[in-house]
């Protein structure tokens, strides 16, 4: 007797899945697909709103790095010291550590960010009081005032800041940190030749395309982040690092041109 072809399962969908389909519609970033795109890109209401979805399908392996700094600031974590996620955005790196860190550790998680936007979406998405978590509304420069940390944070974050403050922020970083503490900067990065930055370039765009988006959207949102993300040599920014006082310093990851670093005081 034949034996037939197995068909695919046709069971109805529940109303969770519904309902997570229907969020990842609503959510969907779609900021430069028509002729009313911005010029300029800003980190408004419009932006923290899709946000996630953003990072997800133009960050290649983001959920991966993300993983990988929730486990570097696990090890690094003091009790009664301070983790700082800096550029904060929508709190999704602060809820993956208030579920891996527990609350008896006493580590005080706090999420600072320049955009009210990002920190309004934030605080409603760990709006629960067991998640403990602290965010605060403020310009990233030397001026911060740090307490005492074990772990400080940048995702994706630093190549927005002016050239000129990075280095007095990053050596502020380190003061802030005790003896033994850790700095993970995850980047965008300019690769050191200038075929193969170029080569980093069309495969980064040929990602995108891959997760959705048109040429017209690639085009514009880098048109709109002309001048806005500077990134800069993986060198330059090892020097950067290294200049602020670190002499642990080491790549734990790498795709084309994103990188991440650990540093260590």
């Amino acid at each position: 007797m034949p034996i037939l072809p197995r068909l695919p399962s046709t069971r109805p969908t529940t109303r969770r899945e519904r309902i997570k389909r229907n969020e990842a519609i609503k959510h969907k970033d779609d900021i430069f697909l028509d002729k009313n795109s911005p010029s300029k890109f800003k980190f408004n209401s419009d932006v923290a709103h899709v946000f996630e979805d953003m990072l997800e399908r133009s960050i290649p392996l983001y959920r991966e790095c993300q993983n990988l700094t929730v486990n570097w600031c696990k090890r690094l974590a003091i009790s009664d010291k301070y983790i700082y996620d800096l550029g904060c955005s929508t709190g999704s790196l602060l809820l993956l550590l208030s579920q891996s860190i527990p609350v008896i550790s006493r580590v005080n998680l706090v999420g600072v960010d320049s955009s009210e936007a990002m920190i309004k979406k934030a605080r409603n998405k760990l709006s629960d009081p067991k998640n403990s978590v602290e965010f605060l509304k403020a310009n990233l420069d030397d001026s911060f005032p740090f307490y005492d940390s074990c772990a400080i944070v940048m995702n994706y974050t630093l190549q927005f800041i002016p050239l000129e403050n990075r280095a007095p922020l990053l050596k502020k970083i380190y003061q802030s940190l005790i003896p033994g503490g850790g700095f993970i900067l995850n980047e965008k990065v300019i690769s050191e030749n200038e075929l193969l930055s170029k080569t980093f370039i069309e495969m980064h765009h040929g990602f995108k395309e891959d997760q959705g988006y048109s040429k017209m959207e690639i085009s514009k949102k880098r048109d709109a982040l002309e001048n806005i993300l500077i990134p800069i040599k993986l060198s330059k920014t090892i020097t950067l690092v290294r200049e602020a006082g670190f002499t642990t310093v080491d790549i734990f990851f790498k795709w084309n041109n994103f990188a991440g670093l650990i540093a260590l005081k």
